[in-house]
């Protein structure tokens, strides 16, 4: 039976074919005549039927568009109301997805995005906000019609296997740290001696950063810790007597925050860590995350014997267990004093 004009036809080619039937929609008029368009050729008539059917009730998921035009069509809405510092980490995670730029949206198969999922050289962590841009995206097709499913759900990311090398700072490190507290690099001079005071306090780099100058007590010597990740972590800590100059050369009472920028602000963790990047290649440093500021502190207490409730209340955990299995760390200086005490 024949469709009504615009609804599209299917009909048969002459000749043996392996598929004969095709399926032809009328997607526009030029000069007052019909622009068709081939969606496909297939087996049988049946099939050719379910496909036209198909795309008379969805004409968007036969539009053609890439994941390119989709891609973009999102990102132009997305972008409205992110930071500049998540708009940095969106492009760049961007730029791994295009190799699927020129493929049509409702053509990538779940096994195709899978096997570029399986062979990623990444952490879990990238290929884990990948996959949550893709979702996004994805998200953005179903919702205006490009495509009929999400199949980003079914991607399988395997097991986080998270292992991380712990690095206390070395003795000599912390040398390098107190000899460039007068350097003429301002970014190198500020981050030195924060993170010494890091380094000698035990403070998380958050504790740090929200650490106001009325919480630091210089008559008493001791620093108060009020806002924590744990109830365990707010707590009063002693300013040792190898930081006390640090604070007192640094503080302005004028300012909320002890760790402020040119402005007077709170120092952002981004630029933060931004800046201790610059300044250990500057130093020529080690590579160094922040929270080894923490393992370095618990070590240095662990190798002068101090006892385990005080490293608990100072580092703000709430058993020694945690403390010893995570924080605590031997260097090799150490170890050596170790094996010589054998006869």
């Amino acid at each position: 039976m024949k469709n009504a004009n615009g609804e599209g036809s299917v009909y048969k080619l002459k000749g043996k074919r392996r598929k004969p039937w095709v399926v032809s929609v009328t997607v526009g008029y030029e000069e007052g005549k019909q622009k068709r368009k081939v969606l496909g050729t297939f087996l049988t008539k049946k099939e050719a039927q379910i496909e036209l059917l198909a795309y008379l009730d969805n004409p968007m998921l036969f539009s053609g568009k890439t994941f390119k035009d989709v891609k973009d069509l999102w990102y132009s809405w997305y972008i409205k109301n992110i930071s500049k510092t998540t708009l940095k980490n969106l492009n760049s995670q961007l730029k791994k997805l295009e190799i699927f730029n020129e493929i049509k949206i409702k053509e990538l198969k779940l096994h195709v995005l899978q096997k570029f999922f399986d062979e990623m050289d990444c952490s879990y962590g990238t290929k884990s906000a990948i996959k949550t841009i893709l979702n996004m995206v994805f998200d953005y097709a179903v919702k205006n019609d490009f495509v009929d499913n999400n199949k980003i759900r079914f991607i399988e990311l395997g097991k986080n296997k998270k292992v991380i090398e712990r690095k206390v700072f070395t003795t000599d490190e912390i040398r390098v740290l107190f000899n460039n507290l007068d350097s003429l690099n301002r970014y190198v001079k500020k981050i030195s001696y924060g993170i010494l005071i890091l380094i000698y306090s035990g403070m998380r780099i958050g504790e740090f950063l929200n650490l106001k100058t009325n919480d630091i007590d210089l008559v008493r010597n001791i620093i108060h810790i009020r806002e924590s990740k744990t109830n365990a972590g707010v707590r009063t800590i002693p300013i040792s007597k190898k930081i006390i100059e640090l604070f007192s050369k640094n503080i302005n009472y004028t300012q909320e925050y002890f760790f402020s920028n040119k402005k007077g602000e709170k120092y952002t963790y981004m630029n933060f860590v931004d800046q201790f990047k610059k300044m250990s290649e500057f130093l020529n440093l080690e590579e160094h995350t922040i929270h080894d500021t923490r393992h370095t502190f618990a070590t240095l207490l662990n190798n002068a014997d101090v006892n385990g409730t005080s490293i608990i209340k100072l580092i703000g955990h709430s058993d020694f267990t945690t403390t010893q299995n995570i924080y605590t760390h031997k260097d090799d200086e150490e170890l050596r004093k170790a094996v010589d005490l054998l006869n």
